[in-house]
């Protein structure tokens, strides 16, 4: 990760994410799964304002895992973990995290966690789609291939769909990166623009 880059344009933090999705017995939607990789440099600036690694052995401690899950779900009210999920076009609520995780790997920290929704959600014959944005694009979340096809009832099956840009989004693109990090985009919800989509279908 370049420093000078990170530092002048939008975006700012890079994650790489994985989704999955969690069914009760009844085959109703119960949970999904999300995984965040931070970039190196994100990685080293966790590293630094939450005091990790103290000893120096470049491991991560029961402690310091215990720091990173507390000050990486331990969500304010009005956020959502740039985790939005719609069922039939209709936003369904979310919960707050559980069963939280954090790694470490390639010198890039990893949090993983379970958020349930409000209420489960049958999906018998129904399509919801998941996406994971900032509104305002300090955050880009590329959503990695593979994890969201597992452990999916019979008769369900989950795609992603990945942002790919055409003219006008390459050019607006462009116009974000010159605003720096105190900068907010005229635009709002700007970051739902350039998201990865993974469409679960179940007949």
């Amino acid at each position: 990760m370049c420093l000078v880059s990170t530092a002048k344009a939008h975006p700012h933090v890079f994650v790489d994410a994985r989704t999955g999705f969690i069914f009760n017995n009844d085959g109703y939607l119960e949970a999904v799964r999300i995984s965040w990789t931070y970039d190196q440099f994100t990685t080293l600036i966790l590293f630094e304002s939450l005091d990790l690694d103290r000893d120096l052995d470049g491991r991560l401690s029961a402690a310091d895992r215990a720091e990173i899950i507390a000050g990486e779900t331990n969500w304010s009210a009005e956020y959502n973990g740039d985790v939005y999920l719609e069922v039939e076009g209709q936003e369904w609520p979310m919960g707050r995290p559980k069963n939280a995780t954090a790694s470490l790997e390639n010198d890039q920290i990893t949090v993983a966690f379970d958020l349930p929704l409000s209420q489960p959600a049958g999906l018998a014959g129904r399509t919801a789609v998941l996406r994971l944005y900032d509104p305002f694009f300090y955050y880009a979340y590329t959503i990695l291939a593979d994890a969201e096809k597992r452990g999916l009832p019979p008769g369900c099956q989950a795609d992603l769909i990945s942002f790919e840009p055409d003219a006008a989004a390459s050019a607006l693109q462009e116009q974000l990166a010159a605003l720096s990090r105190e900068d907010t985009p005229d635009q709002p919800n700007v970051g739902r623009l350039f998201s990865d989509e993974v469409v679960l279908a179940c007949g």
